[in-house]
């Protein structure tokens, strides 16, 4: 059987190291901020337009568009035969040893152990038969796949591009206080994300954290981004650490 390191290792220089927290980083998403502004322009619309927004964000690379992680995270779900394999069992891999890794630095943020883990189901006009390839990457990873739970169905509400709803999304059961982790793909405003936890938390969990696989990132953004990505570049991308190591 192909481990997780070996579909992965042969791809470290696809991927790129989140920033620890400090100055011209945002605390929420680890992208650049406008100078002057400690949080980026999309969370802090995103963070406003719903009840229960989270900081606890922990994305696993940085990426930018039309990238090669760009093109795995794009194409892992939306296309079919043996190349969709290939780009689906690298998304499970990338989540398999990060968070046999690093579920430690992320529990940290939840207060405890996660009691469930989650995934953002897809927003698109047409609904998918079937499962989720997302879904399917998470219980791939050992360290998830005992605690997932589809919690999550599309709602009434709209998440789209810096659009956040506390009813976008439905939760299948009442929470009764548990932690939750929840896992996506991408990051690009945190909209979907943010109504995700949301309707989570009005739903009964006492605390979340998210584990995203990319966050992506436009280096000609501005300054702090610009900087962001530069340094990144310049640092040999390792699951040994993540950005709560940094912090």
């Amino acid at each position: 059987m192909t481990s997780a390191a070996q579909y992965t290792e042969p791809n470290l220089h696809t991927y790129t190291p989140v920033p620890g927290a400090s100055p011209g980083v945002c605390p929420v998403c680890r992208s650049g901020p406008r100078p002057g502004y400690a949080v980026c322009r999309s969370c802090t619309e995103v963070t406003r337009q719903v009840s229960h927004p989270t900081t606890n964000i922990v994305p696993i690379s940085l990426y930018t568009l039309d990238s090669q992680l760009w093109h795995v995270l794009r194409y892992y779900k939306d296309g079919s035969g043996p190349g969709t394999e290939l780009l689906a069992a690298q998304v499970a891999a990338i989540i398999a040893r990060f968070t046999a890794r690093h579920l430690r630095c992320v529990a940290g943020l939840l207060g405890g152990d996660p009691a469930v883990v989650t995934s953002v189901p897809s927003t698109r006009a047409e609904p998918r038969l079937g499962r989720h390839p997302l879904e399917t990457a998470v219980t791939r990873a050992a360290a998830l796949a005992s605690r997932y739970e589809p919690l999550l169905v599309r709602g009434p509400g709209s998440a789209d591009h810096n659009l956040a709803d506390d009813c976008a999304f439905t939760v299948s059961r009442r929470l009764r206080g548990e932690r939750v982790l929840v896992v996506d793909d991408t990051l690009t405003t945190g909209a979907r994300l943010q109504s995700a936890v949301s309707a989570l938390r009005l739903h009964g969990a006492s605390a979340i954290a998210a584990v995203v696989v990319g966050r992506v990132i436009d280096p000609a953004w501005n300054e702090n981004c610009r900087r962001i990505w530069d340094q990144a570049r310049e640092t040999r991308f390792s699951f040994d650490r993540c950005c709560l190591c940094r912090d």
